[in-house]
């Protein structure tokens, strides 16, 4: 697989994570779910199991949620790095090679 994008996860101190970081780890795979709203039309959120971590940061969601909005299930997300003190979740995104 090759990254195609990789960026801490936004509004992390938001959602869940606060309460489940101690469960996550590096490697860990992440569900990325389109989620257009008021704040952003292409918003992308990043799920650990059934948890809300956040989203993608605006500045790097466009292709992502165009892609996944066209049906095209093409992304493998996972946890590259976490700072538990600072609360924050670095992740990357793959893209499935065919084959």
């Amino acid at each position: 697989m090759k990254v195609y994008k990789s960026f801490p996860v936004a509004g992390i101190s938001y959602y869940e994570a606060l309460f489940i970081i101690e469960q996550i780890k590096p490697g860990d795979k992440l569900i990325l779910k389109p989620e257009g709203n008021i704040y952003d039309e292409h918003a992308v959120e990043i799920f650990y199991n059934d948890k809300k971590l956040g989203y993608i940061p605006k500045n790097s969601n466009y292709s992502i949620s165009t892609i996944l909005r066209n049906g095209w299930d093409i992304f493998d997300c996972y946890v590259q790095r976490i700072d538990r003190d600072g609360l924050n979740i670095d992740v990357a995104v793959f893209v499935r090679e065919n084959g």
